[in-house]
């Protein structure tokens, strides 16, 4: 018999393997296996982990636990990342009422761009010709344990759609037609949705079908316009955002954030928390940028390189939403043009607690005082990502960015 065997039956599959001391079991029976199904924020431990989607999941916590044991795996074929994860898609696509682009469900694209590396990783590239198969903004494009972004953030881009270059957010793209120009229509769909808080994060449910959990009130697909879409002919996808290249990039690692630290060294870099300072040299920000990247940082004149912004967030110590609706939050009033210091915060340099920043230049006691933003190169007129990372809202503020068409490939 096979080292690996796995049994297939209507409502369970069990998995053996000689590597292994107990079989791994995916069922529909929320209790199969003694596991409690409830909403969780870490995710299940792999080797107990029922992966079928069940009633009560969060759908971006859902989908974040399988993506980050399936891209834990070894494929013999590397191109066959996406042909595998078909099965997955099928099961996942009525929790978020939406099909998927390269492995990212599509209504919820805004904030599952921002997934992060938690292992060493390379471009999937084709072993024949050596050019990436996938897309860069994709999970899919990249070799190696990716984690998902599970929680609220608020989304700072505008979807490019059609030839005449109409702009849609993705509240537009998950609430039914007609909502974004008839306000009336738009509260009579949201009042039949309940929301809750866990981790001071919401979720949504139909109060019609209260054991579904969504991260966004969400329209069926057939009351929708279907949205985003790639540019036709292409694998890119088209937003308008704010961008900059004002920040300089330091090679010397963000040890602070010890959230993301990774064990590099002089001579070999994993991936690198590398500090962004802003004109007066202070700490703004940090990008998770790929080793082999880091390494050709120090001297590169060959690359053009950019921030985009992408969306707006809170700090890991921050409980609370705020007194505002954040969906209604404008920038421009919460920024602050002065340079204000804060000399009896802790330093950066010597805190043990993850900063974003320096907390002695920026405020993080501001609502929504971070920005999710995307390190990008710049190749023939299109971005390719190359890393996330976060940078306070005064910092992006003053750098004075300017709103740009992205084609991200």
């Amino acid at each position: 018999m096979s080292p690996r065997v796995l049994f297939m039956t209507k409502d369970r599959c069990f998995y053996t393997c000689k590597h292994r001391q107990k079989v791994l079991i995916e069922s529909v029976d929320d209790t199969e296996d003694g596991l409690a199904r409830e909403l969780v924020v870490s995710g299940y431990e792999e080797s107990t982990a029922n992966m079928i989607p069940s009633a009560k999941d969060l759908n971006t916590i859902c989908y974040s636990t399988i993506v980050e044991s399936y891209t834990s795996r070894h494929l013999t074929y590397e191109s066959d990342i996406l042909i595998a994860f078909q099965g997955i898609e099928t099961l996942l696509r009525p929790l978020f009422r939406s099909d998927f682009i390269f492995g990212l469900p599509r209504s919820e694209l805004d904030s599952q761009l921002l997934w992060q590396h938690a292992s060493p990783c390379k471009r999937r590239r084709d072993l024949v010709t050596g050019f990436p198969i996938f897309p860069s903004w994709s999970w899919a494009g990249w070799v190696g344990k990716i984690f998902c972004e599970k929680w609220e953030n608020l989304s700072r881009i505008r979807w490019i759609e059609g030839g005449e270059g109409k702009t849609f957010s993705g509240k537009d793209f998950r609430y039914p037609k007609g909502t974004s120009t008839n306000i009336f229509e738009g509260i009579a769909f949201r009042q039949k949705w309940k929301g809750a808080l866990k981790n001071h994060s919401p979720y949504y449910m139909e109060k019609s079908d209260p054991d579904r959990y969504f991260l966004h009130p969400t329209a069926p697909e057939e009351e929708r316009i279907l949205g985003p879409n790639l540019k036709p002919g292409t694998d890119y996808l088209m937003f308008e955002a704010e961008s900059t290249d004002a920040f300089e990039i330091s090679l010397d690692h963000f040890q602070p954030h010890s959230l993301f630290k990774q064990d590099c060294t002089q001579d070999k870099h994993i991936v690198c928390p590398l500090p962004l300072r802003d004109s007066e040299n202070f700490i703004s920000g940090y990008v998770m940028v790929p080793g082999e990247i880091t390494m050709r940082l120090s001297n590169d004149d060959a690359h053009t390189y950019d921030f985009i912004r992408l969306s707006r967030t809170t700090t890991l110590e921050q409980n609370d939403r705020g007194e505002e609706d954040p969906d209604l939050l404008g920038d421009s009033q919460a920024v602050t043009q002065q340079i204000p210091y804060f000399p009896n915060r802790p330093d950066v340099k010597t805190s043990t607690k993850a900063h974003a920043c320096d907390p002695r230049r920026f405020d993080l006691t501001k609502s929504w005082c971070l920005y999710n933003i995307m390190f990008v190169e710049w190749k023939e007129g299109a971005a390719y990502r190359i890393k996330v990372g976060k940078m306070h809202i005064d910092a992006w503020a003053q750098a004075n960015p300017k709103t740009r068409t992205v084609v991200l490939g």
